[in-house]
């Protein structure tokens, strides 16, 4: 820039100054368009850290974080038992007092004594008796004039048996005329498992608990097998269970498949599982496929019944294929298949998840921490449907037309106030921000989220689906992929059957052992009905099969 002194500036003419000045301004007007596009662009870059920096939080929280929402409105910063690498270390500090055999054992074992004395044998646990005595010489030596027996001293010490192998080995009678005739008759034998098989139902009933319950690979229960001095190989075991399910248990399986349309309310969720081979086919890495699930909601009068239904993708051809002949509410989590199939439909209705609504809100506040998160959106979202679900809670024992009645009462208003506080925040926060999807997903899920107003029958969640897939998930973790649809398929009916079972209050163990016990004696039968006897639910099973573990 050019600098004048004053004598120059005073000797300037009147159209050289404007010049000038025009000039100047010019430059002033051209730095302060480039101030506000540095401005600008300063602005958008904060923008894409402050969205970096939530990114970041929630991806922290999701691997690493608790993945309840429990305890948000509690202590923050308290550290979750499964947060905790070395379970034994994390839960060894200090001393803890030895428990009584009273407080380890179940209490459904207990059996209920005369008042005032303490509860002792354990009905449902075998018991050994253990006597700790003198021998005839010392007593005579301690006691020369005879002696005489008091009370004894009884105490309680907990034992395990580790698995226990037995062969159970069949001697069928024959027998023949003393006239030799020629006539000879042989004992009958039961119905064998499989053919020519050393398999018994009890031991495939193990195999199928081990991996469908307690989430062991095939291959950990083969070390444990080995240990124990039996070498069944994984192949063998995976046979056998495959082969079981083929023959028997999709027989049961069907037949609760057919019951689940009985229900006016099912719950639905999907989750993806890798699969190395689809008919036959070798897919290189694995094929992304999807184990679908479907549960009831039990009311009075019905049983809960859990579905679970392998499929190759994510397609709306298989909710819709498996929801065809099924009349009523559909409650899923937002999930755009289901709305498809509900617009398809008038027999359908489709009914959103205020929980999954809820669920990002919970996350941003994880992330954050509850101290930063105090009068955020976030947290005032939170609240304002934590405590619509806590007023329905209350409603839970009434009648299905009472429980109607009370939503449109005392629910309606809020569920209305909700959604006008949700719309006006979210012209005011970052659209593409976590709380502006947030805000957004329960501006989307509007009508969807209406649903349970209109029907006493309908929850306010999809936790019933989420509970029933999440032993799925659990057990993928130890199993990562299945090796082909036929296991896939497969393991779609057995956790059907373990989460069935475990709904209706059944040892899965004893469940399974008493299908593939009775099922094959069945198998020459014209009719399918003996099948009503087996399920979870018939007076049979539940009588024969209880769990002993019982909810407090």
């Amino acid at each position: 820039m050019i600098q004048l002194s004053d004598a120059q500036l005073h000797n300037l003419g009147k159209e050289a100054l404007i010049i000038i000045v025009s000039s100047l301004q010019g430059q002033l007007h051209s730095l302060q368009s480039q101030l506000d596009h540095a401005n600008a662009q300063l602005s958008d870059t904060n923008r894409q850290i402050e969205l970096l920096t939530e990114q970041i939080r929630l991806m922290n929280q999701r691997h690493f974080g608790r993945k309840s929402e429990a305890g948000l409105s509690g202590i923050d910063g308290q550290v979750s038992l499964f947060d905790s690498f070395n379970e034994a270390e994390f839960l060894n500090q200090g001393s803890a007092e030895e428990p009584e055999i009273e407080e380890v054992i179940i209490s459904s074992y207990r059996r209920s004594k005369a008042k005032g004395k303490r509860e002792a044998d354990l009905d449902g646990l075998p018991a050994r008796i253990i006597e700790h005595k003198l021998s005839g010489e010392e007593l005579a030596v301690r006691f020369p004039h005879g002696y005489k027996e008091l009370p004894m001293e009884i105490y309680k010490r907990l034992h395990i048996i580790p698995e226990t192998f037995i062969v159970d080995e069949h001697h069928v009678h024959v027998y023949a005329s003393k006239s030799n005739d020629g006539t000879i008759l042989k004992a009958p034998r039961p119905k064998d498992l499989f053919r020519n098989s050393i398999a018994t139902p009890a031991l495939v009933a193990s195999i199928i608990n081990g991996k469908y319950t307690n989430a062991l690979p095939l291959e950990r229960q083969a070390k444990a097998y080995k240990m124990n001095g039996i070498n069944l190989a994984t192949n063998t075991m995976a046979g056998w269970v495959i082969k079981s399910t083929d023959m028997y248990l999709s027989l049961i399986y069907d037949r609760i498949h057919e019951l689940i349309y009985d229900s006016k309310v099912i719950h639905a969720d999907e989750t993806p599982v890798k699969v190395m081979r689809i008919d036959n086919a070798k897919i290189k890495n694995g094929k992304k496929t999807y184990m679908w699930v479907y549960r009831n909601r039990p009311l009075r009068g019905t049983h809960p019944i859990v579905l679970y239904d392998w499929q190759d993708s994510r397609r709306s051809d298989h909710p819709r294929e498996f929801l065809k002949t099924f009349s009523g509410t559909v409650v899923t989590d937002g999930y755009q298949v289901y709305h498809k199939l509900g617009k398809e439909r008038d027999d359908l209705k489709v009914a959103g998840c205020w929980v999954h609504a809820r669920r990002p809100f919970a996350d941003f506040i994880k992330s954050v921490g509850l101290t930063a998160a105090k009068g955020s959106v976030a947290q005032e979202a939170y609240d304002k449907i934590t405590e619509m679900l806590r007023i329905d809670n209350t409603f839970d024992d009434l009648p299905v037309s009472d429980r109607r009645k009370q939503r449109q009462l005392v629910l309606s208003e809020k569920v209305d106030a909700y959604f006008t506080w949700v719309k006006q925040k979210y012209t005011q926060v970052t659209q593409n921000s976590t709380i502006g999807k947030a805000l957004a997903y329960s501006i989307n899920q509007e009508n969807y989220l209406r649903v349970f107003l209109s029907d006493g029958n309908i929850p306010m969640d999809n936790n019933y689906a989420e509970q029933a897939i999440r032993p799925f998930t659990l057990g993928r973790k130890n199993f990562v992929l299945i090796e082909s649809s036929n296991g896939a398929k497969a393991s779609a009916i057995l956790y059907s059957l373990v989460e069935t079972a475990k709904a209706n209050g059944l040892n899965t163990f004893e469940y399974f052992n008493l299908l593939l016990t009775e099922i094959p004696r069945h198998m020459d039968n014209s009719s399918l009905s003996f099948l009503d006897d087996l399920l979870p639910w018939s007076p049979n099973v539940q009588k024969s099969c209880p769990s002993k573990y019982k909810k407090a």
